[in-house]
């Protein structure tokens, strides 16, 4: 029997699933597994003991609440698909302004049928064995946590930050350049597409688990202001240590 494997989605955008569709890995993966429940990418999907559940987006209805709890009832290993499973990711804006205000300027007299949870990691709410990080996640990261998880072996976690990354494809340093860049302080693996494109790492991957906060504070506080950098903080992974206490406003 193949391995039964099972990916869910929350609030998000699908973009992680998407990425995983256009993995050149697909074919590769689709032969050594069988897909139970995937419902961006196949018609008919079956409730069963999954041997690994995927999960994409975040719980923000009491509905996606109980259905995390129901993957996990379900499943012998959960991983953590995206900055949003992850961290919390874009939709734990939420968690730093007024949201009943926040719900009447987007649904104006419709705002009281709107439900909105505070946001958290899904590794707050059920116990998560793996993350793959990133917004979106990297197909590449994908194809290796199936590949490990399925032989057998613990996935291999990243030490390095995004800057290991940026100079060994040879990229001058955004930092040096001016520009905000989260690179010496995230999570790296990537390949740093990102400043590879002449732009600066905006640390969608997450801290690193011992990063260099106040260095790379001091160097941000040069080039921008202190709303800024709050905004940056909390654009992907605004729940998680360190990034949770600049994206408060310690800084």
């Amino acid at each position: 029997m193949k391995p039964r494997i099972a990916i869910f989605d929350l609030t998000d955008c699908e973009g992680c699933e998407v990425q995983i569709l256009n993995s050149k890995f697909i074919d590769k993966i689709l032969e050594n597994v069988e897909f139970l429940n995937f419902r961006l990418g196949q018609k008919i999907n079956r409730w069963e003991g999954f041997d690994v559940a995927f999960i994409e987006g975040v719980a923000l209805t009491s509905h996606e609440l109980e259905l995390l709890k129901k993957i996990r009832e379900h499943s012998k290993f959960v991983v953590a698909l995206g900055s949003c499973a992850c961290f919390g990711g874009i939709a734990a804006i939420n968690n730093f302004m007024d949201l009943e205000e926040a719900k009447k300027y987007v649904y104006g007299e419709n705002a009281d049928k709107i439900e909105s949870l505070y946001v958290k990691p899904i590794s707050e709410i059920i116990k998560v064995d793996f993350m793959i990080r990133g917004c979106p996640i990297v197909p590449e990261d994908f194809e290796r946590v199936v590949s490990d998880i399925l032989a057998g072996r613990i996935p291999r976690e990243h030490t390095r930050p995004v800057c290991m990354d940026c100079k060994s494809r040879g990229n001058p340093c955004q930092l040096l350049k001016g520009n905000v860049c989260l690179g010496p302080v995230s999570y790296g693996g990537c390949n740093a597409p990102c400043p590879s494109a002449g732009m600066p790492c905006d640390g969608c991957r997450g801290p690193l688990e011992m990063p260099e906060m106040i260095a790379e504070l001091e160097l941000l506080k040069k080039v921008a202001q202190q709303d800024d950098i709050i905004r940056l903080f909390r654009r992907y992974a605004p729940m998680v240590t360190p990034f949770k206490e600049v994206a408060g406003g310690k800084l």
